[in-house]
């Protein structure tokens, strides 16, 4: 078993998680409320209009591929075969993901059928889409689901491969930066969902891992008896 980190280290690292939360969370307030009030800002159309006049074959094609990667049935059917896989060993660590993954999704829909903000019309789509456009729900549940997998991963992998998740976090960051591009979505669109994905992660983590960064194995992370607080460890 992996020894624990230091008590002090332990309650700084959640410290900061909730640092975290809270200011992902204030990022997304602050763009819905000028989203609601006025249903734009100065910087989105001029954003699109660089993205617009650098485009290029080759980074359309990129951007598809993103989009495609961060789509709902790609996410969705890999997010569903690994909290069954999880489920079958890790039960506690399966609700985790599917409550951090899944719960993104379900906040998304109902926060573009809330703000019903129209997508921008300055210049054709280069993919098709048909929902609204605030927050973004590629930005959004992507975040999530691999912000929730590398959490995962920083519990349960040994060594430097807890880092690996990383590597996720930063593809999700490349799809949310393509939705502009493809004309589908304004950077405050994207903004707001990584803040909102971002936040909704560390929250379900921190509610239902009390101790998010220490490492767990699989007799701390069922919900079965192996699970009890306080239970002696076995060597």
């Amino acid at each position: 078993m992996r020894p624990h980190p230091r008590p002090h280290l332990a309650r700084l690292g959640t410290l900061l998680l909730w640092l975290a939360l809270l200011g992902m969370l204030a990022v997304f307030i602050a763009l819905a409320e000028d989203v609601y009030a006025r249903e734009g800002f100065p910087l989105d159309a001029t954003v699109l209009r660089a993205l617009h006049a650098h485009a290029s074959p080759a980074l359309t094609t990129v951007a598809r591929a993103l989009a495609w990667l961060g789509s709902p049935a790609v996410l969705g059917a890999t997010g569903a075969l690994l909290t069954a896989a999880l489920a079958l060993r890790r039960r506690r660590e399966a609700l985790v993901f599917a409550l951090g993954a899944g719960g993104a999704a379900a906040l998304n829909l109902v926060s573009k059928l809330a703000f019903a903000r129209p997508r921008p019309e300055l210049f054709p789509h280069l993919v098709r889409e048909a929902s609204y456009s605030f927050p973004s729900g590629h930005a959004m549940v992507g975040l999530a689901f691999f912000l929730a997998l590398h959490l995962l991963g920083w519990r349960t992998l040994p060594g430097a491969l807890r880092w690996l998740g990383l590597v996720g976090v930063a593809l999700a960051l490349g799809i949310g930066a393509a939705r502009p591009y493809l004309q589908v979505h304004y950077p405050s669109d994207v903004v707001a969902g990584w803040a909102f994905g971002a936040a909704w992660v560390l929250g379900v983590n921190l509610l239902l891992m009390p101790r998010p960064w220490r490492p767990t194995d699989r007799r701390d992370s069922g919900t079965g008896r192996h699970a009890q607080a306080g239970a002696p460890e076995q060597p």
